[in-house]
Formats: structure tokens, C-alpha cells, sequence
């Protein structure tokens, strides 16, 4: 019996273990603008602006060439004197997390995170990302334990200890504060608005890398 046991023991977690491997095989690191997306410049800025401010941010630039800024930070300012590459904080309440697809090729491995001004669930929301904590995703290893950290505090008091799906919803908006870098997805400067589950954001700007979050009194 204890050796019947034993052997259903070691195949569950021989399975277990396939089952992990195999979804760390489908995440890959992204393309467009992804050395930007995972690192954060030597000097930058820092400043703590409200999420309606961020929301209402200017284009930097009027189309996107990948030629130009795919490994390159955007160096326009907007309003406030605010330009990609700075560090800001914001706070808003956190409506939905999901593990980024780019529904063609892979899962890049971030969180992608819609965060609001309300409760309520509705349009407008800022997009906040957290890439995964690995060498080949992100190079500088001080970086990587930032947003190792970010991900499981977002594991921890979002998702009882889980990794995100397709799009989780949270019955209960927490209110947040969010510190990263400022950037500017330009890929998706003409394209549709992005956002997933019906709630809409209307500008390319975000928070990525994520490097910092908590829980604030409103």
C-alpha cells in the first residue's frame, strides 16, 4: 500500500512538473519595442501624477517607425514636461489582470493590468504592465527581483496565490498605487483601442515595467 503510495505521489509530481515546463516553453519575449519595455534608463525623472493627468497625455509623436524607436526611447515631451523613460507614480483602482497574448505567436509573459479612477466598470482605463522576472525577458537582475516582487504581491492579494488566465476580473476593486517607467506603446498608435473584457483605454501611454505597487487609502 505505501508503495502504491509512493508511486501516485511521484507521478502527480511528474505531471505537475510537465505541466510548468511546458507553460514556461510558450512564453517568449515579445518583439515590438521590447528592450524598451523591459528595462529602465540610467537618469530619468520622477514625478507622482494622477491617473486622469496620465490619461490625458498628449501622442509624443504623431506615427510610429519601428526603424526609428524600436530600440529607442521617445525623447518628445508632453504635458508637465513628462517624456517616455520617466519614473511615475499613480493611484487607481485595479480591475482586471491577465497574462498577455499577443494572439498570434506566443504569451510574452507580462501582466497586463487595467486600472481605473472608480469602481465602476467602465471605459477609460490606463494599462499597467509587469513583465516576467527571467533573464531572457529582462536583462538587468535588479529589475527582474522589482517585478518578481510586484508579481507576487498581485498573486497574493488578487488571485490567492495563482498566475493570472486569459483576463480575471476582480469582484473586489482594490485601490493602488503604482510606480514605473512611462511608455509609450507607439505599435498601437492607429490601431484599435486596447483593453480586454469591454473596458477600453484611449492612449498608448502606460506604466511599463511596473516597478512598485501597494495598497493606499483613498
Amino acid at each position: 500500500m505505501r508503495k502504491r503510495n509512493h508511486f501516485l505521489i511521484l507521478l502527480i509530481n511528474l505531471i505537475f512538473m510537465s505541466v510548468c515546463i511546458g507553460q514556461q516553453k510558450e512564453l517568449n519575449p515579445g518583439v515590438e519595442r521590447w528592450s524598451i519595455k523591459t528595462s529602465l534608463p540610467k537618469k530619468s525623472n520622477k514625478m507622482t501624477i494622477t491617473l486622469s493627468e496620465l490619461l490625458a497625455l498628449d501622442n509624443p509623436i504623431k506615427s510610429y517607425s519601428s526603424r526609428e524607436y524600436g530600440a529607442k526611447r521617445i525623447p518628445n515631451t508632453v504635458q508637465k514636461g513628462l517624456k517616455e523613460g520617466d519614473i511615475v507614480t499613480s493611484r487607481g483602482y485595479l480591475h482586471l489582470v491577465a497574462l498577455e497574448n499577443d494572439n498570434v505567436n506566443h504569451r510574452d509573459g507580462d501582466y497586463h493590468i487595467q486600472v481605473r479612477n472608480t469602481e465602476e466598470w467602465k471605459d477609460s482605463c490606463l494599462i499597467v504592465e509587469v513583465p516576467y522576472p527571467d533573464a531572457r525577458f529582462v536583462a538587468n537582475e535588479n529589475l527582474r527581483a522589482k517585478c518578481r516582487v510586484v508579481r507576487d504581491f498581485i498573486k497574493e492579494k488578487f488571485l490567492k496565490g495563482k498566475e493570472p488566465g486569459a483576463a480575471n476580473v476582480m469582484d473586489h476593486k482594490m485601490y493602488v498605487e503604482i510606480t514605473g517607467q512611462l511608455f509609450f506603446d507607439a505599435s498601437h498608435l492607429k490601431g484599435n483601442p486596447r483593453g480586454k473584457k469591454g473596458m477600453k483605454s484611449y492612449t498608448c501611454w502606460e506604466i511599463h515595467p511596473v516597478t512598485a505597487i501597494k495598497f493606499v487609502k483613498k
